[in-house]
């Protein structure tokens, strides 16, 4: 299996990324830099029609969207244990994490990001980033509830639904800064071999 990764530090392909690194399979990676213009090329929108990260090229077929690579991958490599067997009591939890980042945890996040610092100041709305992060805060609220005793989100294991959670509270430390629960995690996400590996390079 011939396995590429279109990638751009600092951004959501930090993802597949890293569960490629903990599913411990060979893959190449192609850095796209983004922010000089590469995802803007003939030849890279012929990957991604959108010019943007992560694509996943496997065998020959390409698959775009974070949180469908990871889900994808996990699956593919069931034996690895990055999440539970469809027939797994635990995998409806799973479920639910990895659709909570894309639909309630980082768009708050990320539209805040675009309002203070991402866009040109001639395009920013600042009333808006008080309102998205009140919204962020909520969302990460439920992750911290959720935690209370445990070490990981599904059945107390580590699984890609911990991937998709923790590189969006990573984003965000003064997020967790009254959230001693929450900087736990992170900590404990940021010490794993496999995380080291993904964001060293």
């Amino acid at each position: 299996m011939q396995i590429t990764l279109h990638y751009t530090p600092g951004t959501r392909a930090a993802r597949p990324r890293w569960l490629l690194e903990e599913l411990g399979i060979p893959y190449e990676l192609n850095v796209v830099d983004l922010f000089a213009g590469g995802g803007r090329s003939v030849e890279y929108r012929a990957v991604h029609p959108l010019g943007q990260v992560p694509a996943l090229e496997v065998d020959g077929e390409i698959q775009i969207e974070s949180g469908a690579i990871c889900h994808w991958l996990a699956d593919r490599f069931s034996d690895r244990g990055f999440a539970p067997s469809p027939d797994d009591p635990a995998r409806a939890a799973y479920e639910q994490w990895m659709f909570f980042v894309p639909g309630s945890l980082e768009p708050p996040a990320f539209y805040a990001a675009l309002h203070s610092r991402l866009l040109p100041e001639s395009q920013r709305v600042a009333a808006i980033v008080p309102w998205c992060m009140k919204r962020y805060l909520k969302a990460v609220g439920v992750v911290g509830a959720a935690l209370a005793g445990k070490r990981y989100l599904v059945g107390d294991k580590f699984t890609a639904a911990d991937i998709m959670v923790g590189t969006t509270l990573i984003w965000v430390p003064d997020a967790l800064k009254s959230r001693p629960i929450l900087q736990d995690y992170v900590e404990r996400l940021r010490q794993r071999p496999a995380y080291v590996r993904a964001t060293q390079g």
